[in-house]
């Protein structure tokens, strides 16, 4: 009788895959128990290709690791509300969809080690909203959103990303996880730690950073011991090898710190390669001042043009670069200006008040160091034809001739005089506008040109026009101005409508006129042709009757025979035509 209810139960148990106590439904090759209130569910290592549909929504622990599953979302875990552990560890998993989780509000701890994840979405983990436990190393993860942890900041207490191949990770999200107690990066390619990012994280006693390529570590109050012991921990694990460390004067305070290993070493400096961190003497730990190697010593432009300052330091660390204007300020960027970490300031547009000293300052741990660049903005004379030259301003102007003036086009010259021999001329600049736009245009040309053919102007509109020569006055070596002459055109009108007609009209009488010469040839040439036709059947016919008669009777083809024009040679010829007639008979 026993044995009867055991095969019962073993053949119950085949039929609906392994079962202990009651559970309503258990996927098949999966383990399901329930020897207390809570229900597990074990799928690991069953080589399924997706999450099964039949799991019961009451399981409270549901493990997948070890499969073959490729991506997570739909209703894989809808209404599982009361899932407290969740492992999928080791699968295939590229994709997690947006709201996956979104069910599990009870979830503690989530398993997703070992899959090729490479992005981390803003909403791939939303719904976790008491998540204590993040596994998520052994990935292929390349960016991880900053709001991929939004909805468990304050819960979480361990997070691990290592083995990944991150460059950056959210610090501004890692900053306000309070409760964050481990916290492993290790074995990735992080190159920046953003500084302070561990001053609020008052629980954290484990920070794994090994096998980065982190070259410096900011200073914090939670290593430097600044701040005093909390009740949760004293002592810090803090682990940071197989990083290139670049060991100067910035990780003095890292060095000073007590330590138990000495397994870390240096990168670089030369001197201090390969050598074990915490070995080295304080005093070795050193940096050099800024210096500046090379940089712009004067710069002249014309007003309105380019302007780029270049400053060049060295130093160790490698200092940061700032340019302040001739108003004591900062240049920062903008729309007009761009200030490059390779210290190099470029002004895209210049105007007067750019004019001045610029201070190029270099600044490291170490100290700081400057340099003065001048700038000369060289003034285009206003309109009316005002100055803003360094030149002589009392001479009289050349006159400025304006030639050649159609409706889109103006040839303009202009006589250098005196000058020539006062002065080096650079380049010869003309400026111009039309009523129509105030904006001015530049032409820039070479100091060997006494004439220019302004193109492209707008139809029937006035012109105001200046032509400026710069130079160098041999006397100081700066750059002057000299306004040679100004102008005032007008272009013609143009009437494209009229032109137009025009056109046509000529046309439409150039093709009528060769068709009427077509027509006249073609009937010249079938007239003549007919005329033709008519006189040889005429001269056959003569022939033909006229064959056995002597050679003078066959003169009669020849109209009027071949004497001379008078009337007794034309009527000897009629008789002998008639005279043979006469015999033919």
């Amino acid at each position: 009788k026993h044995l009867f209810f055991l095969l019962l139960l073993l053949s119950t148990l085949s039929l609906s895959g392994e079962t202990w106590g009651m559970v309503s439904a258990c996927p098949i090759h999966c383990v399901c128990r329930n020897l207390s209130e809570a229900l597990s569910t074990l799928c690991a290592d069953k080589g399924l290709l997706f999450v099964p549909q039949n799991v019961d929504r009451r399981t409270v622990e549901l493990r997948l690791a070890d499969n073959f599953i490729t991506e997570v979302g739909g209703i894989d875990f809808v209404n599982m509300s009361g899932l407290v552990d969740l492992t999928l560890s080791r699968n295939t998993i590229h994709l997690i969809r947006p709201m996956t989780f979104g069910d599990l509000e009870s979830l503690r701890s989530l398993h997703l080690d070992g899959n090729r994840l490479t992005i981390l979405g803003p909403r791939d983990l939303t719904g976790l909203v008491n998540l204590q436990h993040l596994i998520i190393n052994n990935n292929q993860l390349v960016k991880v959103s900053v709001q991929a942890f939004d909805d468990f900041l304050l819960t979480l207490e361990d997070l691990d990303m290592s083995y990944n191949n991150l460059r950056r990770v959210p610090w501004e999200s890692i900053q306000n996880m309070a409760s964050l107690h481990t916290l492993n990066l290790d074995h990735n390619l992080i190159d920046h730690i953003a500084e302070g990012v561990f001053g609020e994280l008052y629980k954290l006693a484990r920070l794994d950073m090994t096998s980065n390529r982190l070259r410096t570590l900011p200073p914090d109050p939670l290593f430097t011991g600044a701040i005093s012991p909390t009740p949760y921990n004293t002592i810090i694990s803090l682990n940071f090898g197989g990083n290139p460390l670049h060991c100067n004067c910035e990780l003095l305070w890292l060095r000073r710190l007590i330590r138990g290993d000495d397994m870390e070493t240096c990168a670089t400096p030369p001197h201090l390669a390969a050598r074990y961190f915490w070995s080295i003497p304080e005093e070795e730990f050193t940096c050099e001042p800024p210096l500046i190697t090379r940089h712009t010593h004067k710069l002249w432009v014309l007003e309105g043009q380019r302007a780029t300052l270049k400053c060049r330091a060295i130093g160790d660390p490698e200092p940061v670069i700032h340019w302040v204007s001739p108003d004591d300020r900062i240049v920062a960027n903008s729309s007009r200006t761009s200030s490059f970490s390779n210290g190099t300031l470029d002004i895209l547009v210049t105007v007067a008040r750019d004019d001045g000293a610029y201070t190029c300052i270099a600044i490291n741990a170490a100290g700081e160091a400057t340099a003065t660049v001048d700038l000369k903005i060289i003034p285009l004379p206003h309109r009316g034809g005002g100055g803003g030259n360094t030149g002589n301003n009392n001479e009289e102007p050349r006159m400025v001739g304006v030639q050649g003036v159609t409706s889109t086009s103006a040839q303009v010259r202009w006589d250098l005089g005196h000058l020539s021999t006062a002065y080096v001329v650079w380049m010869y600049q003309i400026q111009y506008n039309c009523t129509a736009d105030d904006t001015l245009i530049y032409r820039i040309l070479p100091s060997t040109s006494d004439r220019f053919l302004l193109k492209n102007l707008v139809a029937g509109v006035d012109y105001n026009l200046c032509v400026l020569a710069i130079f160098d006055d041999t006397i100081t070596s700066l750059a002057a101005t000299k306004v040679l002459g100004c102008a005032t055109f007008s272009t013609k009108d143009f009437y494209p409508a009229c032109r137009s007609l025009q056109a046509h009209f000529l046309g439409g009488t150039l093709t009528i006129l060769v068709g009427g010469v077509v027509v006249v040839t073609l009937l010249v040439f079938t007239v003549a042709l007919m005329v033709r036709h008519r006189v040889c059947n005429h001269g056959d016919h003569m022939i033909c009757h006229n064959g056995n008669t002597e050679a003078g009777g066959g003169a009669c083809c020849q109209s009027g025979g071949g004497g001379g024009g008078d009337k007794g040679g034309n009527g000897r010829g009629i008789v002998g035509e008639i005279e043979g007639a006469g015999q033919v008979r």
